[in-house]
């Protein structure tokens, strides 16, 4: 199966059409390759920005945020962190826990969650 590029046009402001040509000739590339490579690179930084708000909103996980941006997990989160985002508050991770003590029957995790929530009361 061959993947057909679709064609979109654009049209650019004398200014634009001047720096667009610059560019290129500094890069090396043509005028289309230039465009088509800042086009995705615009693509896959606005999809990161989503990926990060979304987190942060607690719209979707940080597994969820790393696969719609297209990076590995630890990327993420390192993309997180360097954004500032809470990565996973106390409260989440206790969830967790006790989520997990829950879903395997382990008493004895629900016993550390527990005591790490009196410790911080």
């Amino acid at each position: 199966m061959t993947l057909q590029g679709i064609s979109r046009r654009i049209r650019l402001s004398p200014e634009e059409s001047v720096l667009l040509g610059l560019m290129s000739r500094e890069d090396h590339l043509s005028e289309t390759v230039l465009l088509h490579k800042l086009v995705s690179e615009s693509l896959a930084r606005r999809r990161l920005d989503w990926a990060c708000a979304a987190y942060g909103r607690g719209e979707i996980d940080v597994r969820g945020a790393a696969r719609y941006s297209g990076l590995s997990l630890y990327e993420m989160l390192d993309e997180l962190k360097r954004r500032g985002i809470e990565i996973a508050s106390s409260e989440q991770f206790l969830d967790g826990l006790n989520d997990l003590a829950d879903l395997f029957d382990l008493p004895e995790l629900r016993a550390a969650a527990a005591a790490v929530t009196a410790e911080r009361a």
